[in-house]
Formats: C-alpha cells, structure tokens, sequence
C-alpha cells in the first residue's frame, strides 16, 4: 500500500470481515498478526486467548483465502523450529476485494429474488417462503400451519440495494488505493 493510512484503513475493513467470518477469535488472530508480525502455532493458547485447535482451523481458511502464510522459525532461546503464520501484506487488498464482490454477488441475487419473485410469510413466525415453497407446502407454514401471505417487500428491497451501493462504493475507493511501495 502507498501510505500507512490506506494500510490501516485496509486492516479495518479486514478485521470487520475476519470477525464476521470467524468472530471474537479471528480478529483476535488478526489483531496478534497486525501488532507481532508474526503467530506460533506452538503458542497459539498462550499468546491470545482463543484455542490452538480453533486458531488453527481460522488460519488454514484465513490461508485458503491467502491472507496468511505459513512459515518456519527457529526460536533463538530453545533451538526448536517454530511454525509460524504471518499476514501477507500483499493479498490484504485481494482478499478484501475478493470478499466483498462475494458478498455483493449473494445480496445481488437476494435483491433479483425479492424484487422478481412472489415472496410469502407466515405472520406467525414470520419465515420466508419463494413461491414454489408456498406453493409445495399449500401455502401454510409447515412449522406453525399458518396461512402464508404475500409478502409486500419494498424496505427488503430498499435495503439491500442500499447495501449493494455501499458496498459498490467501498470497492471503487479500494480500487483506487495504490498498490506498491509500503507496506501492502
């Protein structure tokens, strides 16, 4: 990244998705490898407070998805050989970008489905059905058999095309973010 404030910037918006994806205990992960550099597998339990078993699984999808790398390390005081995963500054952009065209692909055929197809609800427990749902349960909620309804959904759809912008909106400023020469 050009400058440490798109840097910053950029581990924010990663930190937010890490979260979503992984909760507490991946932004954990992701706070250590922002501060240190650097995590052990070997001191995962000891270093942050989340469980080895659980760290791992978040960084083998955290490195499925590129944003961290595997490595080896050999500890200075006992000699043994450490492994170790570190952010890769380089994908930080890509991953986000890549997350965020994902997230904004899911709301897009959400916002087609609402806005095209008859949606019903049951009033009751107010469930979502598509109408080939409705029609295949004879347009009674199948977990409280009540009637299902014809949804009018115009602020679901005012809201996920709002949602849609924004998310349009935070792509094209990370775009534009220059990569090369610091730190991303």
């Amino acid at each position: 990244m050009g400058s440490d404030k798109s840097f910053n910037e950029l581990i924010g918006i990663a930190k937010e998705i890490v979260k979503n994806m992984f909760g507490e205990a991946g932004e954990k992960i992701l706070d250590y490898l922002v501060s240190k550099g650097y995590i052990a597998e070997e001191r995962i339990a000891t270093s942050i407070d989340v469980r080895s078993n659980e760290a791992r699984k978040i960084l083998q999808r955290l490195s499925d998805e590129a944003l961290v790398v595997p490595d080896r390390l050999r500890d200075e005081e006992t000699g043994e050989a450490l492994h170790i995963w570190r952010l890769n500054n380089t994908a930080l952009k890509s991953f986000i970008l890549n997350r965020l065209r994902k997230t904004r692909e899911k709301l897009e055929l959400l916002l087609k489905y609402e806005s095209e197809g008859s949606i019903y609800i049951c009033r009751t427990c107010n469930r979502r059905f598509y109408i080939d749902e409705a029609y295949a349960y004879g347009f009674q909620c199948p977990h409280d058999n009540d009637v299902l309804v014809e949804a009018n959904n115009p602020t679901t759809i005012a809201n996920l095309k709002e949602s849609i912008r924004k998310i349009n909106t935070l792509i094209s400023m990370i775009e534009r973010m220059q990569s090369g020469g610091g730190k991303v």
